[in-house]
């Protein structure tokens, strides 16, 4: 336990300590000595009772820094566990308010710069053209990004990059660009208009789109946005998909997202996005999200610092300590998809929280259910994977790097709140601890772990059509990634013999996952090579080719062999599959699968999401002849899930 001096009276220097507090005291001493005592008990008390309830005792900073500092000083504020350290990637004056970034497939950086963003207490100029992405360069490969300059400026709001083609995809409200750099000198050339609904101008900078994001299956994703967008031929198409999230958007080996609101740190789908496009799916709203279960205290954050500067007041903080209760601004999320922080790291979930100055790593598991569970790795004892003293921290936005390591980007700044959600309890907060001062900075870091070096500088816009299928079974997930795209894009067709094979006989799921996607967005994927996935032992992989090809009523007799030893997401993904087809022998085969988990989530979520009413009438008699809905096998839970198949069905 802490103790920390809170007071004393001048006359006889008697000092009273009191336990993780800042509470001053005068009292006579004569009279009231036995109050040191009292207070002692009752600070061990409370300290007790906070162990019984399961919240350790945490060192947390009342009185934080709110002064601006250089990046080497602001970095001995942050604290990491043990292992990790922080490394300074970028930072002012060659960045200024970041905000998003991506790498092209030779590793140069790519960063969004919102330059207009609260630049004074009441906003003024955030519409004026001053943001810009910046090009960063590491040219000897040592990791350091030594060389500095501007792709592209004179944007307003800018919050959204990627490189995708030959080029970046640049979201800049209310308009999507893509910009190329035709003469190799650093700065794009042109900037040509993909769609121009990517956000309202005019509204609030918390509810534009923004975090693009390549899904494994070759479209773009948005966070915010209702479309998704595909490079083909040198241009963009787009279609309609569902409406989601906030700020950021994160995809994971198998191409599955998680998404966030302000209060919520992940949010998900049980099934791909594009059965929900609204017209094809049939099923009730609640098919949207529901994916993520959480375990003990998730929505909680434990910052290391007293947190005064709160949209809601002291409400939103805890009476112990005034730390931030529980999540206000989640953002900027992601799966860790590297190879260089160690095996236990890989898959993991991170979720920035800038009002508490802090980033969360949660522990995913993947349940048969169709459900990500998400625990906080440190919530039973230092709290949180980072956490800074310093009221300047503000993470926005992390990512998976060349290098295999994690990258957290810093908008390093006091005001994190926009003008028209400015409260007059945060104004006033603001103008006392100067935070309004603080603008016109920002830092990248890298996220290392001691015994692990960081990877080699990727060469892959150079490399040769047979490196580029090699990368496919690369550790990290940012090669496999690029290298698929770099392929799609050139329409590198040629490597069709060679991803048909690693498709077959590869000897990494993961690379026979990529190969699968790959050919299917150079419109390769033969449906017998489709046909030998489903027979994968892996089930990401025969989940894949069920949502590859668009599969006829001709070629069910293969996919029904597969039924009586599918796990519940490949038999989801069979009736997802197979309901595209509104044929006789679709409806049979999706009634075998619903009798194979009658009781599971995301078999039923599929049903819904491809089954007309009508039809699902059709099956009431079927479902509720089920064994596990009768007799004495017939249990609470099966009674529970057989009201829900009323219910659906009904329509009640």
């Amino acid at each position: 336990m802490k103790w920390v001096r809170v007071g004393f009276q001048e006359s006889d220097r008697v000092t009273i300590y009191y336990p993780m507090s800042d509470h001053s005291f005068i009292y006579q001493p004569t009279f009231l000595k036995p109050l040191k005592f009292l207070f002692s008990i009752i600070c061990l008390l409370q300290s007790s009772f906070l162990m019984l309830i399961g919240e350790p005792n945490r060192e947390v900073v009342k009185v934080p820094n709110t002064i601006p500092l250089d990046p080497n000083d602001a970095m001995q504020l942050i604290d990491l566990p043990e292992g990790f350290s922080l490394e300074l990637v970028a930072s002012e004056p060659q960045i200024s308010e970041p905000v998003a970034l991506t790498w092209d497939g030779n590793g140069r950086m790519y960063v969004v710069e919102m330059r207009g963003y609260m630049q004074s207490i009441d906003g003024a100029g955030a519409k004026d053209p001053v943001g810009r992405i910046s090009l960063l360069e590491d040219t000897n490969g040592d990791g350091n990004f030594d060389k500095h300059g501007v792709f592209l400026d004179s944007l307003v709001e800018p919050r959204a990059v990627l490189y995708v083609g030959n080029g970046l995809l640049v979201g800049e409200p209310s308009d999507l660009w893509y910009c190329r750099d035709t003469d190799n000198d650093g700065k794009s050339d042109t900037k040509e208009k993909v769609y121009d609904k990517f956000s309202l101008r005019e509204s609030n900078v918390e509810h534009k789109a923004n975090g693009l994001i390549l899904g494994i299956d070759n479209w773009v994703y948005v966070s915010q946005h209702g479309r998704r967008y595909q490079f083909q031929g040198g241009k963009f198409r787009h279609e309609k998909v569902p409406r989601v999230g906030q700020w950021g958007l994160a995809r994971n080996d198998e191409g599955r997202f998680l998404f966030s609101t302000n209060s919520i740190p992940a949010m998900g789908f049980f099934i791909p996005p594009e059965y929900l496009v609204p017209g094809r799916n049939k099923g009730p709203e609640k098919l949207i999200t529901g994916a993520v279960l959480k375990v003990g205290k998730y929505n909680e954050v434990w910052p290391a610092m007293t947190t005064t500067d709160l949209q809601s007041g002291v409400g939103a903080s805890r009476s112990s300590n005034g730390t931030l209760r529980s999540f206000t601004s989640a953002c900027g999320q992601s799966f860790f998809r590297g190879d260089r922080l160690g095996e236990d790291v890989n898959g993991d979930y991170f979720v920035c929280e800038p009002v508490g100055r802090l980033v969360r790593r949660s522990k995913v598991r993947y349940l048969d259910s169709g459900h990500l569970e998400l625990s906080n790795l440190y919530e039973d004892s230092i709290g949180e994977f980072i956490t800074s003293s310093d009221g300047n921290f503000r993470p926005v936005n992390t990512y998976t790097g060349p290098d295999g390591c994690l990258y957290i980007v810093d908008m390093y700044r006091g005001v994190i709140q926009e003008k028209s959600f400015l409260t007059p309890y945060l104004k006033q907060e603001i103008l006392k601890s100067k935070y309004d001062k603080n603008i016109g900075r920002g830092r990248i870091y890298r996220v290392k772990r001691d015994g692990f070096s960081s990877g080699k500088k990727p060469n892959l816009l150079d490399a040769d059509p047979k490196r580029l299928v090699a990368s496919l079974k690369h550790p990290n997930g940012w090669w496999r990634d690029m290298a698929q795209s770099i392929i799609v894009s050139r329409r590198l067709v040629k490597l069709v013999p060679s991803l048909e094979n690693m498709v077959i006989s590869g000897s990494d799921p993961l690379a026979r996952l990529h190969a699968l996607w790959t050919l299917r967005g150079l419109s390769r994927l033969e449906n017998e090579v489709a046909l030998a996935a489903l027979g994968d032992a892996d089930e990401r992989v025969v989940s894949a080719s069920l949502r590859a090809i668009n599969w006829s009523p001709s070629e069910y007799s293969y996919i029904e062999t597969i039924i009586d030893e599918a796990s519940p997401i490949v038999i989801a993904h069979i009736i997802l599959a197979v309901g595209q087809n509104k044929s006789q022998e679709s409806r049979g085969l999706i009634l075998k699968c619903i009798s194979r988990f009658p009781m599971n989530e995301r078999v039923l979520r599929s049903v819904l999401a491809v089954t007309s009413r009508e039809h699902l009438k059709s099956y009431r008699d079927k479902i509720i002849a089920n064994p596990v809905f009768q007799g004495d096998a017939k249990t609470k839970k099966a009674n529970e899930w057989l009201k829900r198949w009323d219910k659906f069905v009904l329509n009640e």
